[in-house]
């Protein structure tokens, strides 16, 4: 019989634990979402009398930049020179609506400024109508998918 070797309480063998099983993690009951810097906003031009879709004109539909000077002069007329600074990122424009990104502390004057603008662009009168306003994108393209869902 080979002789086994002496174990004591000292030696490395004997030191370390037996291994345990893993707990399993359960997931978080909450999660926290922290200040954000933008909001998200979807708008669409109003104009009076409105576009004949049917006929081909050339303004129609408004670009990129009919938008950004008729948002600056709502922001302008409501704000005066601070409300021209406000940064507003258009995102994706469709038709006679567009999608922008603001500044989340810029959202309440943002709002204020154009629901309550009405100008003029190519001999008609011109304003907004909001169609969502969120603090998460995802928010207001849900949002059109829900309109859209419905609608059918």
């Amino acid at each position: 019989m080979p002789k086994l070797p002496h174990l004591t309480p000292t030696s490395p063998e004997m030191s370390q634990p037996p291994p345990q099983k893993r707990q399993k993690l359960l997931p978080p009951e909450h999660v926290t979402i922290r200040d954000h810097d933008w909001a998200y906003a979807t708008l669409q031009m109003i104009f009076d009398p409105p576009y004949n879709a049917a006929a081909a004109d050339v303004s129609w539909p408004p670009d990129i930049l009919t938008w950004r000077t008729t948002l600056t002069s709502a922001l302008t007329q409501f704000l005066g020179i601070t409300g021209s600074a406000i940064q507003i990122d258009i995102l994706h424009q469709d038709g006679d609506e567009a999608w922008m990104r603001l500044p989340r502390t810029e959202m309440i004057r943002f709002q204020a400024a154009v629901s309550g603008y009405v100008g003029a662009s190519d001999g008609r009168s011109v304003g907004f109508k909001t169609v969502g306003v969120s603090e998460f994108l995802m928010g207001l393209v849900s949002r059109k998918a829900e309109t859209g869902i419905w609608a059918e």
